[in-house]
């Protein structure tokens, strides 16, 4: 029993914390130094982010990934081109329309905004 009584006399003691004089003061100045670091943080951060995008930039250019993508990008759309052109019915796009991947890309991003409209009035019905 005395250990109970003992732990409710220290839990008592340790729930009061003693205010200090020069609280505010002192939490005043931890805040104006912290404040102070992140001005001088953003600048270095956004400045290294800005040099490593630069580096990786040149460094994709430099590999020949773009004119890889590129050709890779031609091919597909002769063959999705192809394909099409034998899956659909010639009624159903008149003649002289190209229908290639660039169609296809741009069904697919209205599709995208669509969703995301519907998310945006599901979200704001909520």
């Amino acid at each position: 029993m005395a250990e109970l009584a003992f732990d409710a006399v220290l839990d008592r003691m340790f729930a009061d914390v003693p205010a200090f004089a020069d609280a505010d003061t002192f939490a005043r100045r931890v805040e104006e130094r912290l404040d102070r670091g992140w001005t001088a943080r953003r600048l270095v951060i956004g400045g290294l982010g800005l040099i490593g995008g630069l580096i990786g930039g040149a460094q994709i250019l430099g590999s020949g990934l773009l004119a890889r993508l590129g050709e890779f990008t031609d091919r597909s759309d002769r063959v999705v081109s192809a394909l099409l052109a034998n899956l659909l019915p010639s009624d159903l796009v008149p003649r002289g329309v190209p229908f290639d991947g660039e169609i296809l890309w741009m069904a697919a991003g209205l599709a995208a905004v669509a969703v995301g409209f519907a998310i945006t009035r599901a979200i704001r019905e909520f």
